[in-house]
């Protein structure tokens, strides 16, 4: 008796803890490449472009600027995708040797830095076009982006992810 009313309370006790969790379903994953979702810099200009206060001219340039960088990356994406599948390659090897995963590793790194790299050469270039009152807009922009959680979301969808799938 004591058994069967111990059981009984027990699974209540689970039950009231867990069954919310497993009502809500799984939790979705983090965006791949780490921190919250953030659109690319000329995607916040392109947004914001008549609090700005930016020309035909000047956005003309940021897409051009834009979609190049877009076409580099995808090619530098793609070198680094070929990289990490090398890397996992070697590691289901029954005996990888240190030195080559390592020197795998290595290359992933150089591969990452590359990319991020290029990222900040095509936020320096777009940000040159900027006169000084429109990079204090654009801080201001950013600052209140950060504190209300990140950039506007479209009515009923989840945003955009603009890296790799």
């Amino acid at each position: 008796m004591i058994r069967s009313s111990f059981a009984a309370v027990t699974s209540l006790l689970i039950a009231s803890i867990c069954g919310p969790v497993y009502a809500q379903g799984p939790p979705e994953p983090p965006p791949l490449g780490g921190p919250p979702h953030r659109p690319p810099f000329h995607h916040v200009l392109e947004h914001h472009a008549e609090r700005l206060g930016l020309e035909e001219s000047v956005r003309a340039e940021i897409t051009a600027i834009a979609e190049s960088s877009r076409a580099k990356l995808d090619t530098q994406r793609e070198r680094l995708r070929a990289a990490h599948e090398a890397l996992r390659g070697l590691l289901e090897r029954e005996h990888p040797t240190e030195e080559a995963v390592m020197h795998q590793a290595e290359r992933i790194g150089q591969l990452e830095t590359e990319n991020h790299k290029h990222r900040l050469r095509t936020v320096l270039r777009i940000r040159a076009l900027l006169t000084p009152e429109q990079r204090r807009e654009l801080i201001a922009i950013q600052q209140e982006m950060k504190r209300d959680g990140g950039p506007p979301r479209r009515k009923g969808k989840r945003p955009r992810r603009y890296g790799p799938p």
